[in-house]
């Protein structure tokens, strides 16, 4: 289900393996004339040492929400001055979230060789073995 969520509440993942979001100017005029036409997708905060948010919904809700798939819309949104943006909010596991964004991010543009060794790094050490990173990803 689509939600709107307030951009103050959206965090660009912090293992997120693109580091240079690029130009954003064409994108933000983009979204001034037309909105945001897909929505992100987003995951409840949650504390990296201990890998839990909040059980009570009203108070996970107020910790905010890490971007999964989405983070330059995100930034662009912001640049354009939106308060709110359409959004997903998924259940997926640390592991799936690194997974989708590593693969999101190499379809859409080219991540830099170091940003992909990168994210092929996270997802060994998660325990994916290199014939799990090639099915996912499609790099053999």
């Amino acid at each position: 289900m689509i939600q709107n969520i307030e951009i103050s509440k959206l965090r660009n993942h912090p293992k997120n393996p693109r580091r240079d979001l690029g130009d954003l100017t064409e994108l933000s005029e983009s979204i001034k004339a037309n909105g945001v036409l897909q929505n992100l997708t987003v995951v409840p905060w949650f504390c990296f040492e201990t890998g839990v948010g909040a059980d009570d919904p009203k108070q996970q809700e107020e910790m905010g929400y890490y971007v999964v798939i989405g983070n330059r819309r995100l930034a662009a949104a912001k640049l354009a001055g939106l308060t709110e943006l359409p959004c997903v909010v998924s259940d997926m596991d640390y592991k799936t979230q690194v997974g989708t964004m590593l693969l999101e991010n190499m379809q859409r543009a080219d991540l830099t060789v170091y940003e992909q060794a990168q994210g092929f790094q996270m997802m060994l050490d998660l325990g994916d073995t290199m014939n799990d990173i090639a099915q996912q990803t499609g790099f053999s």
